[in-house]
């Protein structure tokens, strides 16, 4: 699993689109059971030996947003109910 940032520029739209695959992809793994507070206390920066390494405190956070965005590029936005 990576630990590096995609290093391109999004807007503030593809953002949104991205966070929506990113919560989508918890919740389907949580099968259902969605903790907001996990994703956000495993998103936290925390303070490593390398202080320009500036990486979630989970660090496989970064490979499931790169995922996320990965799929937004590919699939567009997401069906409508």
């Amino acid at each position: 699993m990576g630990t590096k940032f995609e290093d391109k520029q999004i807007s503030s739209e593809d953002g949104f689109w991205t966070m929506f695959y990113f919560l989508k992809e918890h919740y389907d793994l949580s099968g259902g059971a969605f903790e907001l507070s996990d994703i956000l206390s495993a998103c936290e920066p925390v303070k490593r030996l390398n202080p320009a390494l500036v990486i979630p405190a989970d660090s496989s956070m970064v490979h499931y947003w790169n995922e996320a965005l990965d799929k937004y590029r590919k699939n567009g936005k997401p069906d409508f109910k």
